[in-house]
């Protein structure tokens, strides 16, 4: 799908939610997706009156990386766009690897963003990447809520993270860079294959009978995650003995007779019910929780500050 200016506008205004007169922030790494992206957002938020600010985290991974980023804010500012830069403290880099440099990322950014009561992050993610996402996953053994990839829409820490681009494809943002003229720097960790996510890519490039494949899986799983979810729910309200807003009591010999999968996606409904202003709960500390309600007949425990109580006939979740 050809990416336009008018269509992208219309996209944002009839997919998302906005204050009015909206201050947003768009991580930029200066490479092609994350420049395209800031391009649009400019000229839309132009049309809404608000204000945008542009964020380039400097990893300080490789010993050009600060040059880049004063490059790259020098020609932000050049199109009237406020930019900040952000070093990552060198304390926090010690694997080099591409996760720890993501962790890194992401904290920086939300923070810069709740400090400043910025309530709209947008991240430049596009549909390769999501291709690419949901086959690491599927080698790493996710399970069915981890192969959705990533979302077009997310809350973290009561920033909302916003993914327009995951419509369009890589040779869909780079045809938009050169009709718009955009300058964008090539990034030689993305030839790196001893990173996954470079291997997997060069991967799918050279295998396109496979790459077809994948992309019908990982469509298949989009289109078929609302069933799973419904399902999950039925589920969930045939176990419920008493639920209010500070409390759900559910019977345990039901909820035991499910598989592990949906056991987990019950103890996130029923946590995100009772503490809506909190973060979603790692998967891990789920796990150990299972791992503790399955092995002891009584349990008293705590999950993220929801307390659990299950004796021999219930579970009760509380506050």
């Amino acid at each position: 799908m050809k990416i336009l200016q008018n269509s992208f506008n219309q996209y944002l205004n009839k997919n998302y939610f906005f204050e009015k007169k909206p201050t947003i922030a768009v991580g930029v790494s200066g490479g092609p997706d994350s420049m395209c992206l800031v391009y649009l957002l400019k000229n839309w938020i132009n049309i809404n009156k608000g204000s945008i600010v542009a964020l380039i985290i400097d990893h300080q991974l490789r010993k050009e990386s600060k040059q880049e980023s004063y490059l790259i804010k020098k020609y932000l500012l050049k199109n009237k766009i406020s930019t900040k830069i952000i070093k990552i403290n060198k304390k926090s880099v010690i694997k080099k690897s591409m996760k720890e440099a993501r962790e890194n990322r992401y904290e920086k950014l939300i923070k810069y963003c709740s400090r400043k009561n910025i309530l709209h992050l947008f991240l430049a993610h596009h549909y390769n990447d999501n291709i690419e996402t949901f086959l690491i996953r599927k080698l790493s053994g996710s399970n069915f809520e981890g192969l959705r990839g990533m979302q077009y829409k997310s809350i973290n820490n009561s920033v909302q993270i916003l993914r327009p681009l995951l419509l369009n494809t890589k040779k869909e943002i780079l045809e938009f860079n050169l009709n718009n003229k955009i300058l964008y720097i090539n990034d030689p960790s993305n030839l790196n294959t001893k990173y996954t996510r470079v291997a997997v890519r060069n991967f799918l490039n050279k295998n396109k009978i496979l790459s077809i494949k994948v992309k019908k899986d990982f469509e298949k799983i989009e289109k078929n995650y609302p069933i799973y979810l419904q399902m999950v729910y039925e589920i969930f309200n045939q176990m419920i003995i008493k639920i209010n807003n500070n409390n759900i009591l559910i019977e345990s010999n039901k909820f035991f007779e499910q598989n592990k999968e949906i056991q987990i996606k019950i103890i996130e409904i029923i946590y995100k019910f009772l503490m809506p202003e909190r973060e979603s709960i790692r998967s891990k500390k789920i796990y150990n929780l299972l791992k503790n309600l399955l092995m002891k007949n009584i349990v008293k425990a705590n999950l993220g500050g929801m307390d659990i109580k299950k004796d021999h006939f219930s579970i009760n979740f509380g506050l």
